[in-house]
C-alpha cells in the first residue's frame, strides 16, 4: 500500500512539471551555516602579518589642500607608511560612471567625505592613533549646500563648469493644454532627507599580493566592477586581479558604488608597496561620512484635475542633491523621473529631473533607487488633490490609477500583468479603509487615529539604466551535489537561493543537493551589478537556461538506463522514473554516478539577456521597463495631539510579485523593507550642517527598533505573471521600502487634518 502511495505521489508531482518547488516555502541554502556562525566575513579571513589601514578624510567641505604633514604619524611605532595620491601606481580615480571622483584628494577637496590620506600600520590600534596625527593644511573655498542654490550662475562651482550633473525629462501630450482643461490646479513642494544605509558590516576589503598579481577579498555587491576599479588604481591588467566576494553583512546599495573601490583599492596599493596582505575596514563613523547615501530631494508638483475627478495634467520638478560627486545618481534621477507622477494615467505630463553637485557628502545607490523620494511626493500630492476636491483619497485613486489598458506617464501600455487593482483591493478590504477614513476624519480629543493609503508601480530590473544580462554556472559533482556559481552576489536577500530554487524546479532535484560557490572573478563570468533586485528575474532566467540544458542531457541518460522513450522520463524529488511504469526508477545519486561512467558532461553555463527597452530621451517617451511590480499599502496611526508622538498600530501591504517563487522569502522582504521604510518615514536623517555630518554614529542616527515597528503587520501576495522573470516572477526586494513614507504621512493627515510635506515625519513636526 505504501509503495502504491509513493508511486501516485511521484506521478502527481511529475504532472506539475516545471512548477515543482516553485511557490514552496523552502529555507535558504545557507540557513544552517548562518545559524551555526559558519559564514566567513572579510574580517574572519585575515592572514597572519596583515597590515591595517585607517583612512583620513577631509575636515573641510571645499578647500585647496595646502599641505599634508605625516611626520608625526610616521614617527609612531608600528607605522609603516602614510599613503596619499602620490603613492597611487595607476590612476588616482574611484568613480562609477562619471569620472569626477579621485581616490585620494589631490590639490582640492570637495566634501568632508573626501579621502586625503591612509595610514598603514602593523595593527588597527596603531593605525587609528597615527591617523589622528596626520596634519592637513587647507585653504577654504566658498561652498554651496542646496541644490537649487547650486544651479544659480553665481554659485560656487564644485567642479569645473556647471553644477548640473544631469537633466532628465519625461514628456507626454501637451502640458499647457492639460492645465487649460483642468478645473482645479493644486501645487505643492515636498522635501526628503539624507538617509544612511547602515549595513551591519561596514565597507571593508583585503588585498593579498601574488607573484603574478593580486587577490582581493571583500564585502561588495559587484565583483567584476571592483576588479576593474582596483586594476585601474594599481595600474595592472584586470586579468591579474582576482576579486572574491566574502560573505557580506548587508549592503542596500552603497556596496555597489565607489566605497568598495576605495577600501579595496587602497588595500591593494598598500599590499603591493609593502609586499604583505593589507586590510582596510571603515569604522562606523567613517562609513557614514564616506559612503554614498540616499539623495535628498526637493520635489515640486503642479497637478490639474477636472471636476469629474479625472487627472488632466502633471508637471513635476525634481532637484536631487548629488553631493560632491555623481556616482550612480545619473541613473537614480532617471528612475525617479520615470516614476514621479505615481501609478496613475495622466494624459499630459512634463517631468524634469535635475541632479546637482553640492559640497555635501556624496549620494548614490540605495534600496529603492529614487522611487522613495518620487513616490513620497506623488502619493502625498494625490491626497492633497483629493482634499481639494472634497473626495476621500481611495475613491480618487480608484478613478485614476493604472490598470490593464491604461498608459503610464511614459506612454507605456499596461497589460494583464498589471496587478495594481488587486493589490488595492486586498489592503482596502483587510484594513476596512473606507469606514475608518470617514470615522477618523471626524475625531476630536487628545488621542486620535488616522489611516492613509499609498500605491506604486516599480519598473523591474535595469531597463535603460544598463545592459541587463547574467550568467549562472551549474556543475553536478559525482556525489550528486550541484554547485551553483555566479557573479551575482548574496548579501542577505536570499535571492541566490531563489535562483537555485529555479534550477531545482527544472532539474527535479531537492534544494538540499545544492551548494553555493562564492563569487570569484577568476571563475565566474561577469553578470553586471547585483542591484535593482535583478538577481531572481535575470539571474533566475540564466539559472533556468543552465538547468534546462542539464535536464535534457540527464533525461537521455535516464531513458538509456530504463530503456524507455525520453518523452516518458520524469525526475521528481531526486528520483528518475518512467512515467508509464513509475516502479522502474533510479535515485539521483546513482543517476549521476552512471552519467559519469558514461562520460556525460554535467556542467553547464546558462545565459540570459533581457529584451531591449525602447526609450527615446529626446521625446521623453517609451517603454523603459519590460515589466512592473505593483503595490499598495495602508498605514494606521495613533497620534497624541498634545505631544506629537505617534505610533503605527497597523500596516497592511500587498504586492504583485508575478510568481511567488518562495512566498516565505517574499514575506521576509515585505517585513524587512517595511521596517527600513519606516525608518525613512519616521526618524532617519543624516544631518549635514555646512557640509559636515553631525550624527555619523548609531547613538545620534536613529534607526527603527522593535519598539518602533507596527503592532500588527498584514502582508499579502498577489500574482499576475510578467514576461521577464522565471515562471513570470517580478522583483520584490526594493519596492517595500517605498510605501511606508507616504502611507504614514497620509494617515497623520487623516488624524490631525494638517499636511506635513517633508521627511522624516517626526513628533516635533506633528506637534508644530
Amino acid at each position: 500500500m505504501e509503495a502504491v502511495k509513493f508511486v501516485e505521489e511521484l506521478v502527481r508531482k511529475a504532472e506539475k512539471g516545471q512548477l515543482l518547488y516553485i511557490g514552496e516555502n523552502l529555507g535558504r541554502i545557507d540557513d544552517l551555516d548562518k545559524v551555526l556562525g559558519r559564514p566567513i566575513y572579510t574580517a574572519d579571513r585575515l592572514p597572519s602579518q596583515t597590515l591595517h589601514i585607517k583612512l583620513v578624510h577631509s575636515e573641510e567641505p571645499h578647500a585647496y589642500v595646502r599641505s599634508i604633514d605625516a611626520s608625526s604619524a610616521l614617527g609612531m611605532p608600528k607605522v609603516l607608511g602614510v599613503l596619499t595620491y602620490r603613492d597611487v601606481p595607476g590612476e588616482n580615480v574611484s568613480s562609477a560612471i562619471v569620472q569626477d571622483r579621485p581616490l585620494f584628494a589631490e590639490r582640492k577637496v570637495r566634501s568632508t567625505g573626501d579621502i586625503v590620506a591612509a595610514v598603514v600600520a602593523e595593527d588597527r590600534r596603531h593605525a587609528e592613533e597615527a591617523a589622528q596625527l596626520v596634519k592637513v593644511g587647507y585653504d577654504p573655498l566658498p561652498a554651496v549646500f542646496d541644490p537649487i542654490e547650486a544651479l544659480k550662475e553665481d554659485a560656487p562651482k564644485v567642479h569645473e563648469g556647471d553644477n548640473l550633473v544631469r537633466h532628465f525629462k519625461v514628456m507626454k501630450g501637451d502640458i499647457e493644454r492639460g492645465f487649460a482643461e483642468a478645473d482645479v490646479i493644486v501645487e505643492n513642494e515636498f522635501r526628503t532627507q539624507f538617509q544612511d544605509s547602515v549595513p551591519m558590516e561596514t565597507e571593508q576589503g583585503m588585498a593579498i599580493p601574488r607573484e603574478d598579481g593580486l587577490t582581493v577579498i571583500g564585502s561588495m555587491q559587484s565583483p567584476h566592477l571592483v576588479r576593474r576599479a582596483v586594476a585601474r588604481i594599481v595600474g595592472m591588467n584586470p586579468e591579474k586581479v582576482q576579486v572574491i566576494q566574502a560573505v557580506t553583512g548587508g549592503a542596500f546599495g552603497p556596496k555597489s558604488d565607489e566605497t568598495p573601490y576605495d577600501v579595496m583599492g587602497i588595500a591593494a596599493i598598500a599590499a603591493l608597496k609593502f609586499n604583505r596582505p593589507a586590510y582596510c575596514a571603515l569604522s562606523r563613523e567613517d562609513s557614514m561620512i564616506i559612503h554614498t547615501k540616499r539623495h535628498p530631494a526637493i520635489i515640486r508638483h503642479r497637478t490639474g484635475v477636472k471636476s469629474d475627478e479625472r487627472l488632466t495634467a502633471s508637471k513635476v520638478e525634481i532637484y536631487m542633491d548629488s553631493g560632491a560627486y555623481a556616482s550612480l545618481g545619473v541613473l537614480v534621477i532617471m528612475r525617479a523621473t520615470f516614476h514621479a507622477n505615481g501609478a496613475y494615467e495622466i494624459p499630459h505630463v512634463r517631468n524634469d529631473g535635475y541632479l546637482v553637485y553640492t559640497n555635501n557628502t556624496y549620494t548614490g545607490s540605495f534600496r529603492g533607487f529614487g522611487a522613495p523620494q518620487a513616490i513620497f511626493a506623488a502619493e502625498c500630492q494625490m491626497d492633497e488633490v483629493a482634499r481639494k476636491l472634497n473626495m476621500d483619497p481611495l475613491e480618487f485613486r480608484l478613478i485614476n490609477m493604472l490598470k490593464p489598458g491604461r498608459r503610464t506617464s511614459t506612454g507605456q501600455l499596461m497589460d494583464e500583468s498589471c496587478g495594481l487593482p488587486e493589490c488595492v483591493e486586498r489592503v482596502v478590504a483587510a484594513s476596512d479603509f473606507q469606514r475608518k477614513w470617514d470615522e477618523y476624519s471626524k475625531q476630536t480629543g487628545r488621542i486620535r487615529r488616522g489611516i492613509g493609503i499609498a500605491i506604486l508601480h516599480h519598473g523591474n530590473s535595469l531597463g535603460p539604466e544598463g545592459n541587463d544580462a547574467a550568467f549562472v554556472n551549474l556543475r553536478v559533482e559525482k556525489d550528486g551535489h550541484i554547485y551553483l556559481g555566479t557573479d551575482l552576489t548574496e548579501f542577505g536577500t536570499g535571492a541566490i537561493s531563489g535562483i537555485a530554487q529555479v534550477a531545482a524546479s527544472v532539474l527535479g532535484v531537492p534544494l538540499r543537493w545544492f551548494r553555493l560557490e562564492e563569487p570569484d572573478t577568476d571563475k565566474h563570468q561577469e553578470s553586471g551589478p547585483t542591484v535593482a533586485s535583478r538577481t531572481l528575474t535575470i539571474g533566475g532566467r540564466a539559472s533556468f537556461n543552465a538547468a534546462q540544458k542539464l535536464r535534457e542531457r540527464l533525461n537521455s541518460v535516464v531513458a538509456y538506463l530504463l530503456d524507455c522513450p525520453v518523452e516518458r522520463v520524469a525526475i521528481v524529488d531526486g528520483i528518475a522514473f518512467d512515467k508509464e511504469d513509475p516502479k522502474r526508477k533510479i535515485e539521483w545519486k546513482l543517476l549521476v554516478e552512471k552519467a559519469y561512467e558514461m562520460g556525460i558532461k554535467l556542467e553547464e553555463t546558462g545565459f540570459y539577456v533581457a529584451p531591449e527597452c525602447i526609450w527615446d530621451e529626446e521625446t521623453g517617451q517609451g517603454s523603459p521597463y519590460a515589466q512592473y511590480t505593483f503595490g499598495a499599502a495602508v498605514a494606521e496611526v495613533e497620534v497624541d495631539m498634545e505631544t506629537g508622538v505617534y505610533h503605527v498600530s497597523d500596516y497592511y501591504v500587498a504586492f504583485d510579485v508575478g510568481r511567488a517563487v518562495n512566498p516565505q522569502a517574499i514575506m521576509g522582504q515585505l517585513r524587512g523593507g517595511t521596517v527600513q521604510g519606516l525608518g525613512y518615514a519616521m526618524m532617519e536623517e543624516l544631518v549635514h550642517e555646512n557640509g559636515k555630518v553631525l550624527n555619523p554614529n548609531l547613538g545620534d542616527y536613529y534607526i527603527p527598533t522593535s519598539m518602533d515597528i507596527p503592532k500588527r503587520f498584514h502582508g499579502f501576495i498577489v500574482e499576475k505573471q510578467g514576461p521577464l522573470g522565471p515562471f513570470g516572477a517580478k522583483i520584490i526586494a526594493e519596492p517595500p521600502v517605498v510605501l511606508p513614507g507616504p502611507a504614514i504621512r497620509n494617515a497623520i493627515l487623516n488624524a490631525v487634518g494638517k499636511s506635513i510635506n517633508s521627511l522624516p515625519v517626526t513628533p516635533e513636526k506633528v506637534l508644530l
